[in-house]
Order: C-alpha cells, then structure tokens, then sequence
C-alpha cells in the first residue's frame, strides 16, 4: 500500500499556482529548478494571466487544467491562495507545498493558516509549509524548492527534516560531503507532522539516518509511533532541538506557530527511544554525516593519530569535557607504534607521529594505523593532519587514509582541528569514498561521541504489565484524587504507604497531652512537624523541628509551633542519618508523567542536577538515572563514609515510578523531599502531591 505522503513527496506531476515569467519570481525558480534536476514527470503553469509559459500551455485554474495534479506548488499567499487551495481539495490533489506564511493583516479568526489545516485535515490530503521553502528527493530527481542545491551534489542517505526554511539553505544547500535522499522544509506543517515524514523516510531503502531540525513536536503519538519504528528498523535519530530557552521559545510560536512544550520531559522521550540529542546544527549535520556512511561502533574507544603535539593536547582536553574515551591500546600495540616512531615520540594513544622534517612519514601513520585499528580496544579512528583544498604539507598521507579505510571494518574520520579551514572540495571527494572529513575539533568529538554511545534497535522502555497494583486502591484513590484540590502530607505520606512505597511511620495530635503520647510510642528522638491545613512548605515556616531528645525539648518545639502556626501537629521518629534524595514526579501535558532524581534536603538547591525519564521505569533505568548525578558517589560513600542501601533506593524509584504511571491522570506533581537512604533501606519523611 502506498505511503499517503507518496503523491506530496514523489509526485508524478506538478502543478506551479501563481506561475510567471519573471524568472526571479518564486513560481520560475521552482520550474527551472524542476527541469534543470532532471524531474521526469509533468509540470503544468496555473494563473490566469498568461496562455502559455516555458513552451506548453498555462491554465487559468487548476479545474481547468486537463488532469488532476499529484501535488500543486503555490508561489502565491493570502486569499487568492485560500481559493485556489479550496479548488486544489474539490479536484483531490495528492499533496500540496504552500511557500507562504499566510499571515493577512486584519484577518478574521480563525486566521488563514488555522482555516487551511482545518480543510486540508478534511480532506485528508497532506500540506508542506506554508512557510516552507519545500522539498528535495534525491531519489527521484523531484527539487520542489525556488533555492538550488549544489549541482554535483550525488543522491545520499540523509533524511533531512526542518522546521526552518534557512536551515534548509545553509544545511543542504552548501557542503557537498552532506549528502541526502530526502530533505524537507516541514515549517507550520498544516497538514503533515514531523513523525509523518519521519515515517515515510523509515519506509525508504535509501534512509540511513534521520536528522531533525526541531522547533515542536506537534502530533505526538505519530511522533512516538515514528521513534519506535526508527528502533524497530536500527536506524538512527539525531535532533537538534530548538526553543529550550524560554525566549526561544516565545519565538518558535511567532516563526511557526509552534508549541515548543517542556524541554525535560522532551529529553526524557528522546532517552526512551535512543534519540541522539545534539546541542547545534552542526552537530547534528555531522553526526549524520557519520550515520550516513554505514559507521556503527559497537564497543571500544577512540584511537587517534594526529600530526601535532598540540593539537593532540587539546584534542585529549576536549575529549574529556565531552566525555568521550580513548581506546586503552595493549602492550603489543605499544611495541608497534615505538618501533616505528622516532625517539621522542610517546608511543600511546593519541599519537603525534610526526617526526622531525616528516621522516618516512607515510610508513610511520600507515604502520601505526594499522597497529591501533587491530588494537581490541579501538572502536574506531581520527585521523588529524594540516590540509586544505589544493595543498598539504604531507600529500601522502591520503593514500594513508585511503589504505587504512580500506583496512578493516573499523571508521575512519579525517579531522582538521580548526572550523575554519577552506577543504570543502577535499571534503566532498574524501567523504565520497567513505571517508568523512570534519572541520573542527570540538564538533567532531561530539559526533564521534554520538557515533559511539548509539546502539541499534535499542529502546529502554519498562513493561506496564509488570505492575502489581491493587485495582481497588488504584480506583479508590483516583476518585479522591479527582474530588480534591490539594493533599496535606498526611494525605500524600497515606497515598504513598497505600501504594507500598517505605513511608516514615507518624501520629497526628492536635494537644501537647496526645504529642505526649504519640511520643511514648514514637520514642526518642523524634521530628515535630506543623500540620496545619493550607502550610505546603513547612520549612520555610520554621514549622520543623528535629532531633528533639526528651520531654522538655518537646513541649518548648509543641508551644512554639502551637503560638505561631496552630495546634495539629505530626510526631515521627528521627530516620538515622543517610544520603538525602528527592525524588519527584510531573506530568508532562504532551508526554506524560516523568521521573525525577536529585539530591535531596538543602542538597537540591547547592547542586543544580537532575535526572528524569518517563514513566514508568525499570532497575536499570532507574540505576542510570542514579549514575547522570552525583547521588552516585554520595550513596557509594565519600569521606570516609559508609555505602548505603542504593539496591533499596532502586527499588522505591521503580515503584514510585508504577504509582506515577497508574495515577498520571489524576496528579500533575509529586515531591518526596528527602527520602533517606542508609544502610538499612530508605524511608521517605516528607511527601508533597498536587492534584490536576
């Protein structure tokens, strides 16, 4: 069966509304980009002024036009568009590209671009833009755009999706080694989503990676839907994300009327599904590049040979600010690399192996090269030498990559350490035979990151049917949940105990004589809190009093609290002293509710760190979750310190995790601040949840 995006994206005609003659207009750049790409298919002039355009006939209409179109261009906006567009449904086209942003001064509501999604989505007929700068397939020779790619550009494995039509000038119509099947301007996407055209590139054999431009996900579950069929087919999502400031955000919905929505809870999503995250365009563009070569690393570290001491030194300085780790070479490679280098030269892993004027140059780096590509320990390979188009110091060095490319079934990346540098033509020919070249060596570290750390096919998603709840107590206390505005902590500790998470035990009493008594069964020392109604964070009352030791210190911390904040109050017993964690949960309007880790008590506002996945997770997402922060160290024991229970703390995040799950719905935040965590488990001793 035919993909529905298949008449947008391949058409077998077009037709170009708003044609002319003017050959700067819109309308001709889109024709003689068209016949100029070699498209073999139909293309038909629409507008009323003219009789005929490029040598065939020009219709007044498209219902004048003798066939109905795969897909109409519109190289015109504002309401003659709408009426054409309204004609463009009543013939039932098969797609339609709008340029347009479709903003009309004094417009009545709904404004045009809403108008236009409303009957297109109607009509069940898919729409690229409006704001768009259109479409390039590759594999069909089909260039429906007004700007021009790079003419020797060949058809690549990149599956290009923007949501920005200059990102589409300066990512796929420039560099020549950046090589696609498909690239997409979506834009406003009026009817057409970014998980639409993710599924459509899943179902070509040419796309070896997906590369997204990203302002919003507008259509989630055919989002989620794409990113699991991208694991299904181990082929890789690399996102730039747009809008993850606040400012930026505001701006993404003027742009393109984008929804930019949470930026963790996106994180959290793209962590589930094994999307690779990229902090800028040329981060994403060159990992792809990488993708795009057929390049997987299955395990080991990076070797590297380079052709300087100093930019070896900043090379390993950057490596290790983005955490990428060099292969551990093995005594027997040692014993290689010193039998070929000169004296002075460190036979380790990364190599400078120039030597003195270039001595023997090509038989050092081929030698050595070699050594380390058979090293267990290399995952894969950089290469970094001076060159740049029309010159090198070491020419020969080339051939060297050329052998050692050819060597194994191991990546080798060409890097020149300045962003800078003029190559894009030794670029283009190096990378046509599988050896990608980058500028920059921080980007390609980056992208050599994300090359290693991706594993195919994998998705970390927990097993809901794997939790055991009470159906009752999940019925009964999504009734309460939906008939209250807010919970106490007495409520919030109760929901937290229904569920069997390890709560501290507690008394309520509302007088010093049941605080009394509460405390004969409690035992010393204990906690005092505040319990009056409307006093969410007690803290910032002085409505906590801790490590009260005996009956005097008891009635001098119930009197204070009873003077300023009310009579009710909770005795609990002191938890021995442990690792404090907080451990939250918020439900995300797009994604659902989501887990998160930080360090709790006065920790959560000194270290600014955190870790959240969707809900729910398992132990090992969970002990993931703990190893992103530096819980790690602190449950491990620091100072001296003994390890605690983190098996325990594993156990309560997962189950946590399961109530989040069932009770998503009825609950928008949870707060459990601190739960403590020593050696003989965990017990959480204060619980916030605010209900939807």
């Amino acid at each position: 069966m035919s993909h529905w995006l298949n008449p947008l994206l391949s058409p077998r005609s077009i037709a170009i509304v708003g044609a002319s003659e003017r050959e700067a207009s819109l309308a001709a750049m889109t024709h003689r980009q068209l016949s100029d790409s070699g498209y073999d298919g139909e293309i038909y002039s629409v507008n009323p002024k003219y009789q005929s355009l490029h040598g065939k006939p020009c219709y007044a209409s498209l219902i004048d036009m003798p066939v109905v179109p795969d897909l109409v261009v519109y190289a015109i906006s504002g309401t003659p568009l709408e009426q054409s567009f309204d004609q463009a449904l009543k013939i039932k086209v098969g797609g339609i590209v709008i340029y347009a942003a479709n903003y009309i001064e004094n417009d009545s509501e709904p404004r045009l671009p809403a108008r236009l999604c409303d009957k297109a989505r109607q009509a069940g007929i898919p729409v690229c833009g409006g704001n768009s700068m259109g479409f390039y397939n590759y594999d069909r020779n089909v260039m429906v755009s007004f700007d021009r790619p790079p003419v020797d550009r060949p058809a690549g494995h990149i599956g290009l999706i923007l949501h920005s039509g200059s990102g589409m000038t300066y990512l796929a119509n420039n560099d020549s080694r950046f090589c696609f099947n498909y690239v997409i301007a979506s834009a406003q996407e009026t009817n057409a989503t970014v998980g639409d055209y993710m599924d459509y590139l899943l179902d070509q054999d040419s796309t070896r990676v997906i590369a997204i431009f990203l302002e919003a996900v507008r259509d989630v579950p055919t989002f989620i839907a794409a990113l699991e069929k991208a694991c299904e087919k181990s082929i890789p999502v690399v996102i730039t994300r747009l809008g993850r400031t606040e400012k930026s955000a505001r701006l993404a919905m003027s742009h393109s009327g984008a929804i930019v929505g949470n930026h963790e809870a996106f994180i959290a999503v793209c962590g589930r599904y094994g999307v690779i995250l990229c902090h800028d365009a040329d981060e994403m563009i060159v990992t792809a590049m990488l993708f795009a070569a057929g390049f997987r690393v299955n395990s080991g570290g990076l070797a590297s040979m380079l052709d300087s001491g100093g930019m070896r030194e900043q090379m390993i300085d950057l490596a290790e600010d983005h955490g990428v780790p060099f292969a551990r070479i093995s005594p027997s490679t040692k014993k290689v690399l010193r039998e070929h280098l000169e004296t002075g030269l460190d036979a380790v892993n990364p190599m400078d192996g120039m030597g003195a004027l270039g001595n023997n140059t090509f038989q050092t780096y081929l030698e050595c090269g070699k050594a380390l590509l058979d090293d267990e320990d290399t995952g894969l390979m950089s290469f970094e030498f001076e060159f740049r188009d029309g010159f090198s110091h070491y020419p020969e060095l080339f051939d060297v990559a050329r052998q050692l490319s050819a060597y194994g079934d191991k990546p080798l990346i060409l890097v020149q350490s300045f962003t800078f540098t003029n190559l894009s033509n030794t670029a283009a020919e190096l990378t046509s035979l599988g050896i990608p070249v980058i500028n920059g060596i921080d980007v390609a570290l980056r992208a050599m990151r994300n090359l290693m750390s991706y594993r195919s096919g994998s998705t970390a998603v927990a097993d809901s049917n794997e939790i055991d709840f009470d159906p009752d107590a999940i019925r009964s206390w999504s009734l309460r949940l939906n008939a209250i505005e807010s919970c106490d902590e007495i409520t919030s500790l109760r929901l937290m105990s229904d569920f069997g998470l390890p709560t501290v035990s507690y008394s309520i009493a509302k007088s010093f004589d049941q605080t009394c008594a509460a405390a004969e069964t409690c035992g010393f020392p204990l906690v005092l809190k505040t319990a009056m109604k409307g006093i969410t964070h007690k803290s910032d009352k002085n409505g906590v009093k801790v490590g009260i030791e005996n009956i005097q210190q008891l009635e001098v911390a119930y009197r204070d609290l009873q003077t300023r904040l009310g009579d009710q109050v909770l005795v609990m017993p002191m938890i021995a002293t442990g690792v404090e964690v907080s451990v939250g949960m918020k439900s995300d309007p797009q994604y659902g509710p989501m887990v998160i880790i930080a360090c709790g008590g006065v920790l959560i506002e000194l270290i600014a760190e955190r870790a959240f996945k969707l809900a729910p997770v398992n132990a090992e997402q969970a002990n993931a979750m703990i190893d992103q922060t530096r819980l790690a160290r602190l449950l491990a024991g620091v100072r001296g310190q003994a390890a605690v229970d983190r098996a325990a703390l594993v156990e309560l995040v997962v189950r946590f995790s399961q109530l989040a799950f069932v009770l998503g719905e009825e609950i928008n935040e949870i707060d459990l601040n601190p739960v403590i965590v020593n050696q003989s488990g965990c017990t959480i001793v204060d619980a916030l949840v605010v209900p939807k």
